[in-house]
């Protein structure tokens, strides 16, 4: 958990063998189903189509970061520079897969 203000779970607090031996679709999933809105630097999941289209049923978001070479600071900055939007869309919608840029949040999905 990460003290900004708002609750983050590494995919490391619910999978204890660390996410790299955990599939998107698991984790994704038990996201789902605790209704949270998801955080991520894996620009592949655009591309997982069964996930998507869960996610979109479900009515949820899926927030990436634009670069998986940030560093760990960087990545926790750039999430918490863009929390109003993330959350906003978290909870309003539309649901779908959303890049968080330098300077902006883009659905890029569906």
């Amino acid at each position: 958990m990460i003290a900004a203000g708002w609750t983050v779970h590494l995919v490391t607090d619910i999978f204890p063998t660390d996410g790299q031996f955990t599939g998107d679709d698991e984790w994704i999933e038990h996201g789902l189903k605790q209704g949270w809105t998801l955080l991520t630097q894996d620009k592949r999941i655009r591309n997982q189509l069964p996930v998507l289209n869960r996610l979109v049923a479900a009515g949820l978001t899926i927030h990436c970061l634009s670069s998986a070479e940030l560093s760990p600071s960087a990545r926790a900055e750039r999430f918490e520079r863009h929390r109003d939007k993330i959350w906003r869309y978290g909870r309003e919608g539309p649901p779908g897969f959303y890049v968080v840029y330098e300077d902006s949040v883009v659905r890029r999905w569906p």
